[in-house]
């Protein structure tokens, strides 16, 4: 009962999720005949499987994607995660393999992609890349290049990123300004990723090998704000 998302494998079947019966039924395309179903929970909602919406889908496991999880997990408080479970369909019988704990609202489609359809970028280069554009930012600093500047539109702070480094490591400004970051991570190296972060004024930056970011803020107050990196790699 409830029928909501299908799916599909390379054997000629079909999955459909219930979401009232909390079940994933596996059924044939070619009679149209339900061959299994499983309980999950709870209420499920959408399916995936391998390359499963595509002209070549895979098939060997089902992702539901379970709207309530209730008596899954240890609570913590009144707000439960939803539960993503993973089912072997390779066999006779399909088989539960694993719960997955999702701390994000109502799950909503996902997409399973064998992995070596999979080629990522491993550093941004040249250093100094905008993934937003996959340009280098005009804000982009090498290194040596680090500076402190001011203009008619606030005080622009040239920044570097390395391991247990931020250069410059001190910024004075005044009471007033407005303060502009242009922050380069110069690591070159795999998985190199740098955190930049002022609490005081809601920055919280991301860098990975050879990623550009710029924030900016208004130094509203008097006093002494530390920065420091959210990625302890050489703590």
């Amino acid at each position: 009962l409830g029928p909501l998302h299908t799916q599909y494998d390379n054997q000629g079947n079909a999955y459909t999720s219930l979401f009232i019966e909390s079940k994933v039924a596996k059924w044939s395309l070619k009679d149209l005949q339900v061959l299994e179903k499983i309980p999950v929970h709870y209420n499920v909602g959408h399916l995936a499987t391998p390359h499963g919406d595509t002209v070549n889908p895979q098939g060997g496991y089902v992702m539901a994607m379970n709207k309530w999880a209730i008596d899954r997990f240890s609570e913590v408080g009144p707000l439960l995660p939803q539960n993503f479970q993973l089912i072997d369909t390779s066999g006779e019988a399909m088989e539960l393999l694993y719960d997955l704990p999702i701390p994000l609202g109502e799950p909503h489609y996902a997409q399973i992609i064998r992995a070596d359809r999979i080629d990522p970028e491993q550093i941004y280069t040249p250093a100094g890349i905008d993934p937003a554009t996959w340009q280098q930012d005009p804000y982009a600093v090498a290194g040596g290049e680090e500076r402190i500047e001011r203009g008619p539109d606030g005080v622009h702070v040239y920044m570097t990123v390395v391991r247990s480094h931020f250069k410059p490591d001190t910024i004075r400004v005044r009471e007033g300004d407005t303060v502009h970051l242009h922050m380069t991570n110069v690591e070159q190296a795999k998985d190199a990723t740098h955190g930049f972060t002022i609490d005081t004024y809601n920055i919280s930056v991301s860098l990975e090998p050879g990623k550009h970011a710029n924030a900016s803020f208004e130094a509203d107050r008097a006093g002494v704000f530390p920065m420091y990196c959210t990625d302890f790699c050489s703590a």
